[in-house]
């Protein structure tokens, strides 16, 4: 069991490592087509309307698909101040707790907003913009994100409760 765990563990961590180098050639993609935009504004005035809408889902997209990764190295915001003033066996019971509350938070957010993907490819919402994108391509990176998240969250408890470090160091 423990070797079909530790696979698991692995594949998930590729995965979002995978999902973090997507955000970062995207954070790429989008400064190179900014600073195109301002040459080309500057120099040839020509302007390209569809960059902010487009600046706009990239900026979603980075986020949630970096967001496990990045808890995964124990990078997001915590209560730092708290936890290294506590008693270590408490401050690992309260990791425990705030990653099970997070990680139901996160389940929670994905099934709804499956549900409003759902709807909106049934519907067939499209955003009233230049481009008119069907909504649920953008709204769908949230409920795959959180879900991640709510993995990584529920991984995080298991680490704390465990003694291990939370950060997972398989780079």
């Amino acid at each position: 069991m423990q070797e079909v765990l530790t696979t698991l563990a692995r594949w998930f961590d590729w995965f979002n490592r995978g999902l973090a180098f997507i955000a970062c050639a995207l954070l790429v993609a989008l400064t190179a087509a900014i600073c195109v935009e301002i040459v080309s504004r500057s120099f040839l005035d020509i302007s390209n309307l569809w960059l902010v809408e487009l600046s706009e889902i990239t900026l979603l997209y980075i986020t949630f698909l970096a967001a496990a990764w990045v808890l995964g190295k124990d990078k997001h915001v915590s209560i730092d101040l708290i936890l290294e003033r506590m008693d270590p066996n408490r401050a690992k019971y309260l990791h425990l707790v705030l990653s099970l509350a997070a990680a139901i938070v996160c389940f929670v957010i994905t099934w709804f907003g499956i549900l409003t993907v759902i709807d909106q490819f049934v519907s067939d919402i499209r955003e009233p913009t230049v481009m008119a994108p069907a909504t649920f391509w953008i709204t769908a990176v949230v409920p795959f994100g959180l879900f991640l998240l709510g993995c990584q969250f529920l991984r995080r408890g298991v680490r704390a409760i465990t003694g291990r470090p939370l950060s997972v160091s398989v780079d």
